[in-house]
């Protein structure tokens, strides 16, 4: 049985705080892959540097994977990964095996509403189109899938564990 729960989100800020309030409910360990590989490779703008564009993303891809393998040795954790990482084959095939994976969705508005505030200007049509194959991809490979548009943090980690337990009333 899986011992662990991934969360996946469009905005990594929000699942690492509602990872944060998980492992406090639930009383589990709580980890960022994405800070555990910040520690492993230090400057990546300068390992791509040194190698080169193309040997430093195939580097850092390695590092991810080993990250990753590490990361499922753990048990009774709560494990925040950036969906781009979540979804490379090997890291995928891993997380899945030992990890209950939920997806914090949110509405295409309030994406739209957020990537506007960023200092990147992307046309509307262009992140209609992105969020769709994204959150499609999303919601077929994750275990449970909660809409968070509204919810706060707490809140949100209170439903999932509400969720959890139904999915598993459903699975027998």
């Amino acid at each position: 049985m899986k011992s662990n729960i991934a969360l996946i989100c469009l905005f990594n800020n929000y699942a690492r705080n509602v990872s944060k309030a998980l492992g406090d409910k639930l009383d589990m360990f709580y980890v960022d892959v994405e800070d555990m590989l910040d520690f492993e490779l230090g400057d990546v703008s300068h390992i791509k540097e040194v190698l080169g564009d193309k040997e430093g993303e195939n580097y850092i891809k390695k590092c991810q994977t080993k990250v990753v393998d590490n990361v499922c040795d753990f048990e009774n954790t709560i494990v925040t990964i950036t969906p781009n990482m979540l979804f490379e084959k090997k890291n995928f095939n891993k997380i899945s095996k030992q990890c209950f994976i939920v997806y914090l969705q949110i509405s295409p508005k309030y994406f739209e509403a957020r990537a506007k505030s960023s200092r990147d200007s992307i046309p509307n049509d262009i992140l209609g189109i992105a969020f769709a194959e994204k959150d499609k991809q999303y919601v077929e490979n994750s275990d449970i899938v909660l809409d968070c548009s509204k919810l706060k943090e707490n809140k949100a980690a209170k439903k999932i564990v509400s969720e959890i337990v139904k999915h598993f009333k459903n699975q027998g």
